[in-house]
């Protein structure tokens, strides 16, 4: 009907015409009506015809759709990604990251949801969320992840002494207040183990569950706090002094995903940029994923 002949539409679809006549018949059979009638010498649609050939065009242009939004999908450019993370990627490195993958790829959609380190992997043994930016994971089976470890750093009210100074030990910070994870957190255990074994007083005066608020705290002359790079970075400038801890002392982090669901290419793509913006603070650039019980036997 859009060629106008038999013999256009042959040479459309680079066949016989008589392999037209018999696609034509073969049609109308499984119809049950009549597609053409032939009229001096030429088929002409029928009414039902021109009245199918409405819905057929449609069917056809959903099917050109569907091509493009394989082909779509294949290149990247289209499909949903629902992301779990820490409150602290929430404000700091993810909103960036997320504009970043969005604007060269129109087509896909992402929402991302912010909840403390317990939450995030519970959504992810639920099958709930695609990905998890969290913290590193008890051994689960229904969760699969990509470890790495970035180096903690000191932040404390740039008008305090001890700013100018490049880097900062237990020793040089005994007894100076701080601001802690809370004492239900290993990083609570690691910091104030790190302070004992050196001799020093490890002195909270505030506990709190983000390393934003410990940021936010140092900025207003609370104290200081041995926190995450990632973090103190977002708060740089902002009265916050931001120096070298030693001894170094890492902090986990993972990419959590839920073990029994396939992992898309878009889902793939969006991890690897994920980890290519980690590489300024990790503890190893060279070696960023590394199984749990190394990582932990290398750090003690």
């Amino acid at each position: 009907m859009r060629a106008g002949s038999v013999t256009q539409a042959a040479e459309s679809l680079r066949i016989s015409q008589p392999a037209v006549s018999r696609l034509i018949a073969s049609l109308e059979q499984d119809m049950g009506f009549d597609l053409f009638r032939r009229q001096r010498g030429r088929l002409r649609p029928t009414p039902e015809a021109e009245f199918l050939l409405g819905e057929v065009e449609r069917a056809i242009a959903n099917l050109d759709h569907v091509t493009q939004f394989a082909e779509d999908i294949r290149n990247r450019r289209s499909g949903h990604l629902r992301i779990a993370c820490l409150p602290g990627f929430a404000t700091s490195l993810l909103p960036r990251l997320i504009a970043r993958f969005l604007a060269q790829r129109p087509g896909v959609t992402i929402s991302f949801q912010p909840r403390h380190n317990q939450r995030v992997q519970e959504w992810i043994m639920a099958q709930q969320y695609d990905v998890g930016l969290s913290e590193i994971p008890t051994d689960h089976p229904a969760i699969e992840y990509d470890g790495f470890f970035v180096r903690c750093v000191c932040v404390l009210p740039a008008h305090h002494p001890l700013a100018a100074r490049e880097v900062l030990t237990p020793k040089d910070l005994d007894g100076v207040p701080a601001i802690s994870m809370n004492r239900d957190h290993p990083h609570f255990h690691a910091i104030r183990t790190v302070f004992e074994q050196a001799g020093a007083h490890f002195d909270v005066r505030v506990e709190t569950r983000q390393f934003a608020s410990a940021c936010i705290l140092a900025g207003e002359g609370v104290g200081m706090s041995i926190v995450s790079p990632i973090d103190a970075a977002e708060y740089a400038g902002r009265g916050l002094a931001i120096r070298r801890f030693e001894p170094a002392t890492a902090f986990g982090l993972a990419a959590l995903y839920p073990t029994h669901r396939p992992r898309s290419l878009i889902l793939r793509e969006f991890v690897d940029l994920f980890r290519e913006s980690l590489k300024p603070y990790l503890w190893d650039q060279n070696q960023m994923v590394r199984p749990l019980e190394q990582t932990r036997a290398s750090f003690g």
